[in-house]
């Protein structure tokens, strides 16, 4: 999740300080910028996509546990 917000923010503040107020290597940062996404990590954002478009279709009334 740091890596994240470091790659969020990687275009308006430098990328070593961030690193550091976030506790994570710069050279972490860059490896896990590298690596290709994982098989889990792409299943759960296509999950995700799915949830939301079901939650819109309710009008945003189902939660949860209906959804």
């Amino acid at each position: 999740m740091r890596y994240r917000v470091i790659q969020e923010h990687d275009r308006r503040d430098r990328i070593r300080l961030m690193c550091r107020v976030l506790a994570v290597s710069a050279a972490g940062y860059y490896a896990w910028r590298s690596r290709p996404e994982s098989a889990r990590s792409i299943q759960a954002r296509m999950l995700l996509s799915a949830i939301r478009v079901v939650h819109q279709e309710s009008r945003e009334i189902f939660g949860s546990p209906r959804i």
